[in-house]
């Protein structure tokens, strides 16, 4: 038999089966909510952002629908152009019908002269009558041929300017769907940083401008729906505004519609004053886009040099004193409320004067004097008007700037902004500016760089 075993002096027996349980159950067990914390973090983190990613997505969703609506509108204006060629293709053959007719009758007077002078060829009496039949022929010849001539070059042109326009509209609308494919495809981040820092500039450019005085709060509609909500409900009563933009920018075209829809809609008489271009050219290139001269007669008055050397024949001084004389003595007969001032460089050349910035400001301060809510337009690269502070931009009380901007294939889009207007929360950015229905109609242009400068 194996012997007992003996006890080991000093230590302490091991612990049984049963103790070892008991020890084991006591140790504190780590709970299941710490280890599920992190994995719940993460999962709401996760979910923030697909709401958010979810939130942009439905922003660039609202942003293809407004573009699909602007293509629509874009759409119908081709469709309008095209109706417009349809109905001058028509009036040409019309024309050409009694052209023709005119023609035959020509045919058979001159067949019944040539009767006529067989019949008399033996005698005296109806040679002097025949002569002058003749005569009249060879008179009457050309000026038909030159009638006719005159004709077909001016609806010539007519249409090639409407297919012109439909051309626009139709490399436009293109070159909207291409993009519109694009943006479907692939989503542009959003630089939330550039975004406020834009906006904080422009709310720092609108902050302290101010009312200029003597202006109330009455507005001076554009009756251009869009540019009226760029500039906040229409331009202050009593503001001087500076119309810029290059050769063939619309300028003259646009400040000509503000005044002719004010006289027409709302019956608000005006004076366009034109130093560069003779009155007769002016309305004919007015009624051509759609301003019937006939519509704003009675409250609007267009005048031109040759009826200011009439009206003001013998007057004295330099012709910026006898410009404003002018207008005062018409202001006195006939009182009205919005001028138009085509341009600011032909009233500085024809005053034989370098205005000084104190000068400007008291012409400025003149038409406010009297009450003028005036559009004076200027050629001044308005780069240049910004870099150098120049006087017109600083004592203007607003400033609306049209360009020239080349997009893709060398194809031309006119776009206008907002530069200032003292009063008015105006909305600063580019919008591409097109003359459409006997109208101006304004949109986003067609680029995601609409926000900056074409510069």
């Amino acid at each position: 038999m194996r012997p007992a075993p003996r006890p080991m002096s000093g230590k302490i027996p091991a612990p049984g089966i049963k103790e070892v349980r008991d020890i084991s159950a006591r140790e504190p067990r780590p709970a299941p909510q710490a280890a599920i914390r992190p994995i719940a973090e993460q999962f709401n983190s996760r979910e923030k952002g697909l709401q958010d990613r979810e939130n942009e997505l439905r922003e660039e969703m609202e942003a293809l629908e407004a573009d699909s609506r602007e293509l629509e509108l874009a759409a119908q204006e081709i469709e309008k152009e095209w109706a417009a060629i349809d109905e001058a293709q028509g009036r040409i053959k019309k024309r050409e019908d009694e052209l023709d007719a005119m023609a035959i009758a020509l045919q058979s007077a001159l067949q019944a002269a040539e009767d006529y002078h067989k019949g008399v060829r033996a005698g005296d009496a109806g040679k002097g009558h025949m002569d002058r039949l003749f005569q009249a022929n060879r008179d009457l010849k050309p000026v038909l041929e030159e009638e006719r001539k005159r004709i077909r070059q001016a609806i010539e042109r007519e249409m090639a300017d409407q297919l012109s326009r439909i051309s626009q509209l139709e490399a436009e609308l293109k070159a909207a769907y291409e993009q519109q494919g694009e943006e479907e495809q692939k989503a542009p981040p959003v630089d939330v940083g550039k975004v406020v820092a834009d906006v904080t500039a422009q709310l720092r450019d609108q902050i302290g401008s101010g009312l200029p005085s003597g202006l109330d709060d009455r507005r001076v509609l554009t009756h251009i729906e869009r540019l009226d909500q760029i500039l906040s409900g229409g331009v202050p009563s009593g503001s001087v505004v500076l119309v810029n933009g290059p050769a063939g920018s619309m300028k003259t075209s646009l400040t000509y519609h503000f005044l002719h829809n004010l006289a027409k809609k709302e019956s608000v008489k005006g004076m366009f004053l034109s130093l560069e271009q003779d009155r007769d050219s002016l309305l004919r290139q007015m009624e051509r886009l759609g301003m019937k001269r006939d519509e704003s007669l009675d409250n609007l008055m267009v005048v031109d040099l040759v009826d200011l050397r009439r009206s003001m024949e013998g007057q004295q001084g330099d012709w910026r004193s006898v410009i404003m004389r002018y207008v005062e003595n018409v202001l006195k007969e006939t009182p009205f409320k919005v001028l138009a001032l085509d341009s600011l460089e032909s009233f500085t050349a024809m005053s034989q004067h370098e205005f000084t910035r104190i000068e400007v400001q008291e012409l400025f301060d003149w038409f406010r004097d009297h009450g003028l809510t005036t559009f004076v337009i200027s050629e001044t690269p308005m780069s240049r008007l910004e870099r150098e502070d120049r006087m017109e931009l600083y004592v203007a009380d607003g400033a609306l700037e049209l360009t020239m901007k080349e997009v893709g294939d060398s194809h031309i889009q006119r776009w206008i902004r907002c530069v200032k207007l003292r009063g008015a929360n105006i909305d600063p950015r580019y919008f591409n500016l097109m003359h459409a229905g006997g109208s101006f109609v304004l949109s986003l242009p067609m680029m995601r760089t609409s926000a900056q400068s074409p510069d």
